[in-house]
């Protein structure tokens, strides 16, 4: 008994630190709340940018702020993903439901042009891959919102990768 004792004293010993660094790895971060966001444009932008701030989230996995960038983004791109696009993306299986996309776009001189931003809702376009685009602005005012067909038109090209332009998800 005191040897079982003092090998699962052991064993908590050594991964203890183990659990209190992956311990948010583990947990179940909330995706993207539909239901408090709305889809209205405006209202969406307020949610992403004020009530649960981009700019607090990690960036795409393996990239850089300021990543040269295509057309239409832009010369150079930022982009942003919740804890469940980022879990997505390191985890390979597919993009979950709730994730949320955030891209800065950039001009030549690394000023911001607009905002390019896609959050994939279960059952919302299953033709294209469930995903609702948004574009901003760069001072908010929304250019586009929805089933955008210049968005679903270029991503649709990596239908097999989720409509991921950036790296593969799966």
């Amino acid at each position: 008994m005191k040897k079982l004792f003092l090998y699962a004293l052991v064993t908590a010993f050594f991964f203890w630190p183990y659990l209190i660094t992956h311990a948010q790895d583990m947990t179940d971060a909330p995706g993207c709340d539909v239901k408090k966001a709305g889809l209205d444009a405006t209202k969406f932008f307020i949610y992403f940018t004020q009530d649960t701030p981009y700019t607090s989230w990690q960036l795409w996995p393996g990239k850089e702020k300021f990543t040269p960038g295509k057309d239409p983004h832009g010369a150079f791109v930022t982009a942003y993903v919740n804890p469940v696009a980022y879990r997505s993306i390191t985890g390979k299986a597919g993009m979950a439901f709730g994730s949320l996309i955030v891209v800065e776009n950039y001009d030549s001189d690394k000023k911001l042009a607009n905002l390019t931003v896609m959050i994939k809702i279960k059952g919302y376009n299953p033709q294209a891959g469930d995903w609702h685009w948004f574009k901003y602005a760069s001072d908010g005012k929304a250019l586009a919102a929805g089933r955008v067909d210049v968005c679903i038109n270029c991503h649709g090209a990596k239908k097999d990768n989720e409509y991921i332009m950036t790296s593969p998800v799966k």
